[in-house]
């Protein structure tokens, strides 16, 4: 197991899909400072994991990095059966104020969708590694791909500099540090 290290602050995602960013506080140290599971490989760039199976599939979930955002509040997949390329589009997650695109790490056929998160995407933010996965793929071009994905280690180093930039960002003027929002509560 991969244990990043990072220091607490504000940040501000720019989703792929959808043009307001999303504000957020998180507390680095408690959302990332985790232990990263080392049987999986990880799309730097999507923010997504991948857990190759015995049977040629693979399980696809989103990382800590993404759950750390917080204030998701619904997940809606493309349907099973349905061909994606790398980097595309496999479904979107909605926020109180924009959609975000989950991007595919690598080509397949959705063979499964976990419909555990499907109405509830509290089991991705709880526990993304685990009953919070998201897609099970059939690979259409793994050996091409798969150097494309970095192992637990590397995707610690690729993290650092990312998550030490957010935590030097500062929340926009006029809004205190302590400013949050709970979707289903409200301010």
């Amino acid at each position: 197991m991969v244990r990043p290290d990072f220091k607490s602050g504000w940040g501000c995602q720019q989703p792929r899909v959808g043009s307001t960013p999303i504000l957020f506080r998180h507390d680095m140290d408690d959302a990332l400072n985790v232990t990263f599971p080392t049987d999986r490989l990880y799309a730097a760039e999507q923010d997504m994991w991948v857990l190759l199976e015995g049977d040629g599939r693979v399980r696809v979930g989103a990382t800590h990095w993404v759950a750390a955002h917080g204030q998701f509040m619904y997940f809606s997949p493309r349907p099973v059966g349905t061909t994606v390329e790398r980097d595309r589009s496999m479904g979107v997650m909605e926020t109180a104020k924009t959609l975000v695109s989950i991007h595919a790490p690598i080509s397949g056929r959705i063979v499964e969708v976990n419909e555990a998160v499907v109405g509830d995407v509290a089991p991705i933010e709880r526990d993304p590694y685990g009953e919070g996965w998201m897609f099970r793929l059939e690979p259409s071009n793994l050996e091409a791909e798969r150097p494309l994905l970095l192992d637990a280690g590397s995707y610690v180093r690729w993290l650092e500099p990312r998550a030490q930039e957010k935590a030097q960002q500062r929340p926009i003027e006029g809004f205190d540090t302590d400013f949050t929002i709970d979707p289903n509560r409200g301010y």
